[in-house]
């Protein structure tokens, strides 16, 4: 039985699964999120118990909102330890495009402050920051756009021609799933043992506000 934790959009998410299916799944309004909490009304709206054994912990490690991204993982490796179980790391972009089926697509996550992060499924690739209304702009024509593209966002992209894959965060989590599972069972896939946020710029000792932009 797998843990995951998505905490990379507006709503941080916690599921369990077990071969590729969730067994119960939950979402926060927003971050911060009491994650003791959420976790345990998950563990009982699926019928486990609070101290349910996981044979892994799969936390999305970014790029994100600096301190939801780097607060989940810190979270994910504190369930793991305490758990004895794996902990496992999936690039969010990973995740989407697992969950759009679609590995070409252009992803698009929250950053927090109207912007936009923009990237591809690879960890290693250049991941994009711009505004909202620079957003259509900013994505090939020519390829699929996937990510949380609710709202006005969608909508702009789907007016400009673009072909539009909604992911949410319950999908997110069914995609983290699968691939921690593929990772600790096949040794293969985007996921990692371990989970280190996936930045946008350096990491600095600098509050990322303080610089009016986010990190993450």
């Amino acid at each position: 039985m797998i843990a995951a934790l998505h905490t990379s959009y507006e709503q941080p998410a916690f599921a369990v699964g077990e071969g590729g299916r969730l067994l119960g799944w939950a979402c926060a309004p927003r971050w911060p999120a009491d994650l003791t909490e959420l976790v345990a009304g998950v563990l009982g709206d699926a019928g486990l118990a609070t101290d349910a054994r996981f044979d892994g912990v799969v936390a999305a490690t970014g790029p994100g909102r600096f301190g939801a991204v780097r607060g989940g993982i810190a979270f994910a490796k504190g369930l793991a330890l305490a758990r004895g179980a794996a902990l496992v790391g999936v690039p969010t972009a990973a995740a989407v495009a697992e969950a759009a089926g679609d590995g070409d697509a252009t992803i698009v996550l929250p950053a927090g402050r109207g912007r936009w992060y923009v990237t591809g499924r690879n960890e290693d690739g250049e991941i994009g920051l711009v505004d909202a209304d620079e957003l259509t702009m900013a994505v090939p024509a020519d390829a699929p756009v996937a990510g949380p593209l609710d709202g006005d966002i969608g909508d702009a992209l789907e007016e400009s021609g673009r072909q539009v894959r909604r992911v949410d965060g319950e999908a997110v989590l069914g995609a983290l799933v699968r691939l921690a599972e593929r990772r600790l069972t096949e040794g293969c896939g985007p996921a990692t043992l371990g989970a280190q946020p996936v930045y946008a710029a350096p990491a600095t000792r600098a509050r990322p506000w303080v610089r009016g932009m986010p990190h993450g």
